[in-house]
């Protein structure tokens, strides 16, 4: 079970992410994290989609890039910014010469403990992938019965990624998805959401 105080540190892009609430202390309704991204770091997520969360974001400290439905833009230490649900976008990077750090808070409408766990398991567990070299130059699974569970557990939760159409992440998911979890494949992996 991912907790308060868990880190994830994704070894491509050198960020650290530090769940500051779990479902735990939002009692499942989402997440509190801060996240801290080296300068000249691309960002941890490609563009995605959230058909029922809304995320806000805080930049603590640094100036960052965002982009909301294709629309790139600026903010600094201090700016805070929401992203609806149904809204293309990727998560801060930085774009200054010194550290970023933000917080995101992750608010699904309803309890969804579940949602909580697995989501945050899927980060970790592609930042443990990626230790292991095992996934590609995006971050996602090299494996496509990886890939597939992968995108099986992500959009259980309404979690899409923007490059590949909803209606086929959907029909992998239930398909080659299903198929990848018989034979052992898992979107989130026990050894990659144990606290250090």
């Amino acid at each position: 079970m991912i907790r308060a105080g868990f880190v994830i540190e994704n070894p491509m892009t050198k960020s650290r992410t530090m769940v500051v609430e779990s479902d735990r202390e939002t009692e499942g309704r989402g997440w509190l994290l801060e996240v801290t991204c080296i300068p000249n770091a691309r960002p941890d997520i490609a563009e995605h989609v959230h058909l029922t969360w809304t995320e806000t974001f805080e930049i603590l400290k640094g100036t960052a890039h965002y982009s909301v439905n294709g629309i790139q833009r600026m903010a600094q230490a201090g700016d805070t910014f929401t992203v609806l649900p149904g809204q293309l976008h990727v998560h801060p990077w930085n774009a200054g010469d010194s550290e970023l750090v933000y917080r995101q808070r992750n608010e699904f409408g309803r309890s969804t403990p579940e949602a909580v766990q697995d989501v945050l398991g899927v980060f970790a567990t592609i930042a443990g992938l990626a230790r292991e070299g095992r996934v590609d130059k995006r971050g996602l699974p090299k494996n496509p019965l990886q890939l597939a569970a992968t995108i099986r557990t992500l959009s259980k939760h309404g979690g899409y990624d923007a490059s590949i159409p909803m209606g086929v992440q959907k029909l992998v998911a239930g398909t080659l998805g299903r198929l990848a979890e018989g034979l052992g494949y898992q979107g989130v992996y026990p050894q990659y959401v144990q606290p250090k």
